[in-house]
């Protein structure tokens, strides 16, 4: 069965070319593949387990549903079905026709140790469609974890809604390393008054891999900040695009993207960020950056800003070249050969990305995750 094929589907959610922001980034082609719609039901968690770790409390997510073997955390978090939601990006909408809930995890007081949520697939050539509302009362740290070996060219339409009550700050980390797969992630984000959401992205891999944020900052005071790194070096395709809007004075966005693209790989970076007329003295910044190691690779950056108020701060910009030939010299000149010096570079850009998360434990699991995958 073919996505556009399912039961009463408003096909108008699917985006086409005639989308603006899918003019030169076509995906249509994966809602017209042949894929299964059964989901895996015999999955042993047993062989994830080396994605666990002791510094984190893990908690795995199969199948829609979230697993907590850890005890302490039963006071910290609660679990339940909500009513589905729509959102400004339409995609989000095509997981109501599979579940009208959506599982909803409140974590209610701050933990002592990051929490790690690892999403695990099991799947050949089928489409997997999850949903997970994260609502957050407390000073947290979250990495979510999205690593399969091999996922045999099968489709994931993900949602996330990230909500934060008044005056806290979330951190909020997402590496994926999913192979042989299309997965879009569609990311909606709510921030009370005085709210911070801290979000790094980590993207390596998959055969295709779109985020959408939708954000409106609504709440006097709240901050969205995303920093991102695409690293594409074979023929995948990744893009990233943001709706985020102002609605209350002293918000502010700061949307931050590295690309490394090597080979035949593509990207996109389409932002575009409205400050309303009610937003004074809000701050909206976007930044692409680029490198492109071959000829062939492509990127399309379009930062866009709309402002209808004259008291803010903004800015938008977007760079493309290649390695820095001085950087290169300096390195072969000191012994250590032009690949190794390639890889030292590329290295040092993406740890600019992952420095801005200030928990140790997470940066070495990254590390960790990036060395098993060979990313």
């Amino acid at each position: 069965m073919k996505i556009v094929e399912i039961n009463n589907l408003d096909k108008t959610i699917l985006p086409t070319k005639k989308v603006e922001e899918f003019r030169h980034f076509d995906i249509y082609s994966i809602f017209e593949k042949d894929l299964d719609f059964k989901i895996e039901e015999n999955i042993d968690i047993k062989e994830f387990e080396y994605l666990k770790n002791d510094y984190f409390y893990n908690i795995y997510f199969v199948n829609n549903k979230l697993l907590i073997k850890d005890e302490t955390l039963k006071e910290a978090i609660n679990i339940q079905e909500e009513d589905f939601e729509e959102s400004f990006n339409k995609l989000y909408k095509l997981n109501s026709y599979f579940s009208h809930k959506t599982l909803t995890l409140k974590l209610l007081k701050p933990l002592d140790k990051p929490l790690n949520i690892i999403n695990i697939f099991k799947a050949e050539n089928s489409f997997i469609a999850q949903s997970l509302n994260i609502e957050i009362f407390a000073n947290n740290y979250i990495i979510e974890t999205f690593e399969n070996q091999d996922l045999k060219q099968s489709v994931l339409n993900l949602n996330r809604k990230y909500e934060l009550k008044e005056n806290i700050t979330a951190n909020i980390s997402r590496i994926q390393t999913l192979n042989n797969a299309s997965i879009i992630t569609n990311i909606k984000t709510v921030l009370k008054e005085n709210s911070t959401l801290n979000f790094v992205s980590l993207d390596y891999k998959a055969t295709l891999a779109l985020n959408i944020f939708d954000s409106k900052l609504e709440s006097k005071n709240s901050s969205l900040n995303i920093d991102a790194i695409v690293k594409n070096f074979n023929e995948e395709k990744s893009a990233n695009i943001a709706f985020i809007e102002h609605l209350e004075e002293s918000t502010i966005s700061d949307i931050k993207i590295k690309h490394l693209l090597d080979k035949k790989a593509q990207a996109l970076f389409d932002i575009s960020s409205t400050v309303q007329n009610s937003a004074k003295f809000a701050k909206a910044f976007q930044n692409s950056q680029t490198i492109l190691l071959s000829d062939e690779a492509k990127i399309n950056a379009n930062p866009r800003l709309q402002i209808y108020v004259d008291e803010l701060e903004a800015s938008h910009g977007a760079s493309c070249g290649t390695l820095n030939e001085d950087e290169l010299y300096y390195l072969c000149s000191r012994g250590i050969s032009k690949n190794k010096a390639k890889q030292m570079i590329i290295e040092s850009i993406e740890l600019k990305v992952i420095r801005k998360i200030d928990i140790k434990a997470i940066r070495r699991y990254i590390k960790d995750i990036k060395r098993i995958n060979h990313v």
